[in-house]
């Protein structure tokens, strides 16, 4: 019986070594920019929900770019239409000092617990702009 099961093992570990873990989906790169008052948002979640299957998400920079990821992972988006949310309410580590600090939220619900954003990724190369009005009352920069 050992004969057996070390073959099997050995052609499970290639198998799995072999595979790059990306589920038989359709997906499409999403990358974009989301402008709060016309100025770039920093440190923002984007997170695409699709109807049916997992979220992708991604965080902006300091020029309010981001790329989605999907299971922290390079894929993008899954193909279809999907519900946007952004958030700017985080955890920031400060990269320098390590230091962290909580980021409040300034956005207001349509944005994000109540969106109304709406994407549709295409397969391929998706690059979309999200101009943002509006920033929750008492809210400051």
């Amino acid at each position: 019986m050992k004969s057996v099961r070390i073959p099997l093992l050995f052609s499970l570990v290639i198998l799995l070594g072999c595979s790059s873990g990306k589920p038989d989906l359709d997906f499409g790169e999403v990358r974009g920019t989301v402008l709060l008052q016309g100025t770039p948002l920093p440190h923002a979640t984007v997170r695409f929900q699709p109807s049916s299957g997992r979220p992708s998400y991604g965080k902006t920079n300091e020029a309010g770019e981001f790329t989605l990821k999907f299971m922290g992972r390079e894929w993008g988006a899954l193909v279809g239409d999907h519900q946007v949310a952004i958030t700017t309410e985080d955890r920031i580590e400060d990269p320098t000092t390590g230091e962290a600090r909580w980021q409040k939220e300034i956005l207001p619900a349509k944005y994000n617990t109540e969106t109304t954003l709406t994407a549709t990724v295409e397969p391929g190369d998706n690059v979309f702009q999200f101009e943002l009005e509006e920033m929750k009352k008492g809210a400051r920069r």
